[in-house]
């Protein structure tokens, strides 16, 4: 349980420092692991091509970002993904149903292993 505070704290204060307003912001995190020899390097080539191909086919606005621990449990690592709304959300997970989206996601699969994910609700303080 404790770990998942810690998660969950990471997960907001990079969310924090992110650019952008969050109005209405959504973000998918996800609770990762390397596998057996692969490097962050790895994962972060592999999400720079679903980045890419999320930006041109969904929405130019989708942002990734991997958070790693600077103080506590260092063994796994979270994704944050951030989408400027729930439809756009929504709309990339459809187009991640189509074979070319299938294409796309398989890569993460030789490089980790995501045990879990939340979405959230980013609301701006004013």
């Amino acid at each position: 349980m404790k770990r998942l505070h810690l998660g969950a704290f990471a997960s907001i204060a990079l969310l924090c420092f992110s650019a952008g307003a969050w109005a209405d912001s959504v973000s998918e995190v996800f609770t990762c692991k390397l596998e057996e020899g692969k490097t962050l390097a790895d994962a972060q080539a592999v999400n720079k091509k679903w980045l890419a191909w999320m930006k041109a086919n969904v929405n130019e606005k989708i942002s990734s970002a991997a958070a790693t621990a600077v103080v506590g449990d260092s063994e796994g690592f979270l994704y944050v993904d951030t989408y400027p709304d729930l439809a756009t959300w929504a709309a990339g997970k459809a187009k991640l149903e189509t074979d070319e989206g299938k294409a796309v996601e398989s890569g993460f699969e030789d490089v980790m292993n995501c045990s879990g994910n939340r979405l959230w609700a980013l609301h701006a303080t004013e």
